[in-house]
């Protein structure tokens, strides 16, 4: 085998492990996020529907040392009632 077959098939092996890793590396959290924040609000009485998955779809903010809850999060459930202790807390899972 010359030196440039070995080369291509290095990189045409490169190229495959890339492209089936790629879905891996880039796929999103948000829906998993989203269930847990969505998730805590349900845990302590209050409805999930529709209302509360929407402010969950908002990502929590990371500070790099620590999360914060996403403003539009904590505002779309303060507007349905949530207490502010749970939404903080809800909201820095999303």
């Amino acid at each position: 085998m010359t030196f440039q077959k070995a080369k291509r098939m290095a990189a045409a092996v490169g190229v495959m492990v890339a492209a089936s890793a790629l879905p891996i590396l880039v796929a999103s959290p948000a829906s998993a996020s989203q269930s847990a924040c969505t998730n805590y609000v349900a845990s302590h009485g209050y409805f999930a529907g529709p209302k509360v998955k929407a402010a969950c779809d908002y990502p929590a903010l990371d500070t790099g040392l620590f999360k914060i809850g996403h403003p539009a999060c904590l505002l779309g459930l303060e507007k349905i009632g949530v207490k502010g202790e749970v939404s903080n807390q809800a909201c820095k899972r999303a």
